[in-house]
């Protein structure tokens, strides 16, 4: 294998700015970014956001760290404004148009070309990079790994209300992402070559003006020596995210010494089969029966099954890496449901109430970090 410190990992949060009494999406994160004394926050297309990045790691552990960190970070910014942090795909209740767009220039050359897709954006995610080491070819790596990203999204599902109203499903972000072009599983490539020729001739030929505009759901990413996966949800609690982000690791490690196998099926079968588990992780979150895009037979796989699956393959794998405790921590994430079950939940126990939904899930992000309001948010006596 190759040297486990070569596969780094490395996480992006957006954080939902809420309203300190009422839970309301709030616009103003440049009030909160200017606020920032270690000037960790970052700005995105709507100023309901701001966005985190951990360092360069090369373990889940600093992950954890400094996802506890940012979290901190972000919260103490965020209620000098009287303002709250929240981990989630989706806000509850607040409209997703009519909030204040950033005004930098690379944001309103997007709301010239997209419009209204771009002016009702809100939605919340949470983006793993996982480092290649030299001579390994990422996109063929790729090849292997996106057939397991629904499972990064089953996991992660935390965005079951949109508007006021429950949307029947675990993930309504990634429904509301995949209205943007060029979204979706990445398909097959040949090579990294092959990969970076279709970017060429869709520059070349005006359909993207940077290759950041390929939108799939995992890329080599155009930067960095990564292979960046965007389809979870920013999900709640902080151990779930540091979960996914080893099973990603692991997933890109797995492919990239041999440990995972291409599917057996034609690839214009397998792009349908996982845009079908993608759709399905999205409406049944961590309950979900997938397709098995490795068998030849018609088959399904739970969720559970499939991490089952995962976890015995994985785990030499996982051990060398030190990331053995992350992915033995699947199993307990969906014994009790991914965030989505949660938040609904918490609605029903809250009479419906999505204001109060909205505050619990502050707490719930804050967990760990420092900020914990742990009576409350689990509606416990204090002891």
């Amino acid at each position: 294998m190759a040297r486990p410190h070569e596969f780094t990992v490395g996480v992006e949060e957006e954080y939902q700015l809420v309203d300190a009494r009422t839970g309301a999406l709030r616009s103003r994160a440049r009030y909160v970014i200017a606020g920032d004394w270690a000037d960790e926050l970052k700005p995105e297309m709507q100023e309901h956001t701001v966005e985190v990045e951990t360092g360069v790691c090369q373990g889940t552990a600093c992950v954890r760290d400094d996802l506890a960190r940012l979290r901190f970070t972000a919260a103490v910014a965020a209620e000098a404004q009287g303002l709250r942090i929240v981990a989630a795909g989706t806000h509850p209740f607040s409209p997703a148009a009519g909030h204040v767009f950033n005004d930098a220039p690379v944001y309103q050359e997007l709301r010239q070309e997209y419009r209204r897709l771009a002016e009702s954006q809100a939605i919340f995610g949470m983006h793993v990079h996982v480092g290649v080491p030299k001579g390994v070819d990422r996109a063929r790596a790729s090849n292997c790994v996106r057939l397991h990203l629904p499972i990064l999204l089953a996991l992660s599902a935390a965005s079951p209300f949109f508007e006021g109203t429950d949307t029947g499903h675990a993930s309504y972000r990634s429904v509301l992402w995949r209205r943007w072009p060029r979204t979706g599983a990445p398909p097959r490539f040949e090579s990294d070559a092959d990969y970076a020729a279709l970017v060429r001739w869709l520059m070349e030929s005006g359909r993207i003006d940077a290759p950041g505009r390929l939108y799939w759901e995992m890329r080599p990413h155009h930067v960095y020596p990564t292979i960046e996966a965007r389809i979870s949800d920013c999900t709640p609690r902080v151990e779930d995210a540091v979960a996914i982000a080893a099973l990603l690791r692991a997933l890109v490690a797995g492919a990239a010494e041999g440990v995972l196998p291409e599917s057996p099926l034609p690839e214009a079968w397998v792009q349908t089969l996982m845009s079908d588990n993608g759709w399905r992780a999205s409406r049944y979150g961590s309950a979900a029966e997938l397709a098995d895009v490795e068998s030849s037979e018609p088959r399904t796989l739970s969720v559970a099954a499939w991490v089952e699956r995962l976890g015995e393959r994985l785990e030499g794998v996982a051990a060398a890496l030190g990331d053995a405790d992350e992915l033995a921590a699947l199993p307990a994430l969906l014994q009790r449901g991914c965030a989505a079950d949660a938040i609904r939940a918490r609605a029903g126990e809250m009479d419906g109430d999505l204001g109060r939904v909205a505050l619990w899930l502050a707490d719930e992000t804050v967990v760990g970090a420092g900020m914990d309001r742990r009576a409350a948010q689990r509606l416990q006596e204090p002891v």
